[in-house]
C-alpha cells in the first residue's frame, strides 16, 4: 500500500513538473531595443505574457538596429517558434512579413483593423464608460465627434453604452472645421447636469491645437464632463482618462495568441480591456465631484500632483 502511494505521488509530481506542451508550442516575443524609461513598457508587457505560459519556453528577440531580414530569418527558423507576439513598430514591421502559417499577434501599438491580430493600445470604451459612471454617476448622455479614424470603436462605444443604460450620440465628421461646427452646436446644447463630452484619440476631432483647448476652456466655463482617451488630457483639465495596463496588456495578447494557435482563425485586433485610472482633481472640485479616500487610492495618477 505505501509503494502504491509513492508511486502515485511520483507520477503526480512528474506530471505537474513537466512542462504541458511540446517544443510546437513555444512563443517568441519579438521586440525592439529602446532606452529606459521606454523599456519598462516592454518589460511589463513581457512579465505579463510570462506568466500566462506556466512552464512553456518564452523565447525573446530584442530587435537590433543593425538586425536585417536575414538576420532575423535565420534567428526565426532556428528557434521555429508556433506563437509569436510582435511589440512595438519594428516588430509588427518584420512579422507582417512573414510568410510561414503560424499564430502571431501585434500589440504596444494603436493598432486597429486591417487584416491583422493584436491588441491596440486604444482602450475599451467599456472600461472609460465605467469609469465615468464612478466618478460622475448623474451622467447619462455621451456626446462624441469622430471621423474615420476611429469609427471602428465607436461602434464598439455605442454597443457598450446601451448596455450599460447610457444614450449615446455620435456626430461623424471629415475635417476639422466641421468638427469645430459640430463642437460648437453641441456646446450650445448640452445639458452639463447629465451630458458629457468624449474626446477619443482621433488625430482630428481631439486635435492639439484647434479643438482641445477651446473644449477644455468651455467645459471649465461651462461646468460641463469632458473625459478623453489620451492620458495628457487629464494634465491639461479634462475629469479623466485612462493609462495601459502593461502587464495585463501582456496577458491578453498572451490569451489571444494561444487562442489563434488552437483554432487556427484570427482573431482581429480588439482594444485594450485593462486600464488604470488618471484623475484630475482640480477639475473635478470645481464641477462639485467629492472622492472618499477610498476611490482616490483606486486611482493611478491624480493631478495637479
Amino acid at each position: 500500500m505505501l509503494l502504491l502511494r509513492s508511486t502515485l505521488i511520483t507520477l503526480v509530481c512528474l506530471f505537474l513538473g513537466s512542462p504541458a506542451h511540446g517544443k510546437d508550442d513555444t512563443v517568441a516575443v519579438i521586440y525592439p531595443r529602446v532606452s529606459e524609461p521606454y523599456n519598462q513598457v516592454f518589460s511589463a508587457i513581457i512579465d505579463g505574457i510570462k506568466s500566462e505560459f506556466d512552464n512553456r519556453a518564452v523565447t525573446l528577440k530584442t530587435l537590433e538596429k543593425s538586425d536585417d531580414d536575414q538576420s532575423f530569418s535565420t534567428w526565426l527558423n532556428h528557434e521555429n517558434p508556433e506563437m509569436i507576439i510582435a511589440l512595438g513598430k519594428r516588430g509588427y514591421q518584420y512579422a507582417k512579413n512573414l510568410t510561414k502559417p503560424k499564430a502571431i499577434v501585434i500589440g504596444a501599438l494603436p493598432i486597429k483593423p486591417n487584416g491583422i491580430s493584436g491588441v491596440s493600445l486604444l482602450g475599451d470604451p467599456k472600461v472609460l464608460f465605467e469609469s465615468l459612471q464612478l466618478l460622475a454617476p448623474q451622467i447619462k448622455q455621451v456626446n462624441v465627434v469622430y471621423s474615420k479614424n476611429s469609427e471602428w470603436l465607436i461602434d464598439l462605444a455605442e454597443g457598450h453604452s446601451q448596455n450599460m443604460g447610457l444614450v449615446f450620440k455620435k456626430i461623424k465628421v471629415d475635417n476639422i472645421k466641421d468638427a469645430a461646427s459640430e463642437y460648437e452646436k453641441l456646446l450650445n446644447n448640452l445639458d452639463a447636469k447629465t451630458d458629457a463630452i468624449w474626446l477619443p484619440l482621433d488625430p482630428l476631432t481631439a486635435n492639439e491645437q484647434v479643438i482641445l483647448p477651446n473644449l477644455l476652456e468651455k467645459s471649465w466655463q461651462q461646468n460641463f464632463v469632458l473625459f478623453s482617451s489620451k492620458p495628457a488630457h487629464t494634465k491639461r483639465g479634462a475629469l479623466f482618462s485612462m493609462f495601459p495596463n502593461h502587464f495585463e496588456l501582456g496577458q491578453q495578447l498572451a490569451a489571444m495568441v494561444e487562442g489563434i494557435h488552437s483554432t487556427r482563425t484570427k482573431a482581429g485586433v480588439v482594444p485594450l480591456k485593462s486600464k488604470h485610472l488618471a484623475v484630475n482633481l482640480r477639475t473635478a472640485n470645481h464641477l462639485g465631484f467629492k472622492y472618499n479616500n477610498q476611490q482616490k487610492k483606486s486611482f493611478y495618477l491624480t493631478f495637479p500632483n
